[in-house]
């Protein structure tokens, strides 16, 4: 028997501790026998999800209140930026509205999912993400970074990764990527998950990068 969870199918045992995780009330009268004893997953266990849809419904099941109490971050960078944004309101007016947008970067230790093992290399490498609001509905979102390639799209010295060089400004910028070269970008305006670039000059190199610390703070004109 298979369990389909936003339109991702799970074996049977694992969909119910899913749904265990997502619901406190039985959300199908076919498992009120057995709800009550429905362990909930964990993070760890959705974290060994060899599927990476496994893995997304997994957290979006366990939730951001939940998924911060269990991996136990620790907070590497906060930054805020002063920003202004414009919209046309429904009478076709133009509104400007100044905003403070704090981003805050965070590391969680890989070595407490090891399960008590000693050896480094069978460890779980350490995970980051960057925490952020949506400028519309004040939703905070948490989005997983590779910190290395953070730290690689600021910085020259591209193979010799330090992580206190790293600030969630850079995170956060990184998460947008583009095949529009460095220069060449006139301005950003984003939309949610809809980023919109106007270019000037060469249009696109043929190849996707992201976007650095520099363009995000200087370029970034209007969000919403």
């Amino acid at each position: 028997m298979k369990i389909v969870i936003s339109n991702v199918e799970f074996d049977y045992n694992t969909g119910v501790r899913l749904l265990k995780l997502k619901y406190e009330d039985c959300p199908f009268k076919e498992l009120e026998d057995v709800w009550e004893d429905v362990i909930p997953l964990s993070f760890k266990e959705i974290a060994e999800f060899k599927n990476l849809e496994h893995r997304r419904i997994g957290i979006l099941c366990l939730g951001i209140d939940k998924l911060i109490k269990e991996v136990k971050p620790t907070l590497l960078d906060k930054k805020t930026i002063k920003k202004q944004t414009t919209w046309v309101d429904k009478d076709g007016s133009l509104k400007t509205k100044k905003f403070n947008d704090t981003y805050e970067l965070y590391k969680v230790d890989g070595k407490q999912f090891s399960n008590g093992v000693q050896e480094r290399w069978q460890n779980m490498a350490d995970a980051y993400y960057v925490k952020c609001k949506d400028t519309s509905t004040d939703r905070e979102y948490l989005i997983w970074v590779d910190l290395k390639d953070v730290y690689r799209t600021n910085n020259q010295s591209r193979w010799d990764f330090n992580e206190s060089k790293v600030n969630a400004i850079q995170a956060i910028a990184w998460t947008i990527q583009t095949d529009v070269p460095e220069g060449n970008i006139e301005k950003i305006v984003r939309q949610g998950d809809c980023v919109l670039i106007k270019v000037e000059g060469k249009k696109s190199t043929g190849s996707v990068r992201h976007l650095t610390e520099k363009e995000y703070r200087e370029l970034l004109v209007a969000e919403s």
